[in-house]
């Protein structure tokens, strides 16, 4: 499978680094080893993100004046 992803990302064009970053640790994907050779950068995991944080209730206030 590495064979592939090389010549789809080094030769044919039709794969990028965001998209091979995606495979690595996969059963059927490719180690971080093999995304370096493929690209010639090391792997860098994502960090995850922290949860989207609710909308804070915001308290609204009328007034009146006579």
């Amino acid at each position: 499978m590495v064979q592939i992803y090389t010549w789809a990302y080094q030769d044919w064009k039709t794969i990028s680094k965001e998209t091979l970053a995606t495979i690595v640790g996969l059963p059927d994907g490719i180690t971080a080893d093999d995304y370096k050779a493929i690209t010639g950068e090391a792997y860098v995991a994502p960090t995850a993100q922290a949860p989207a944080q609710a909308p804070t209730a915001q308290a609204t206030t009328t007034s009146t004046t006579n």
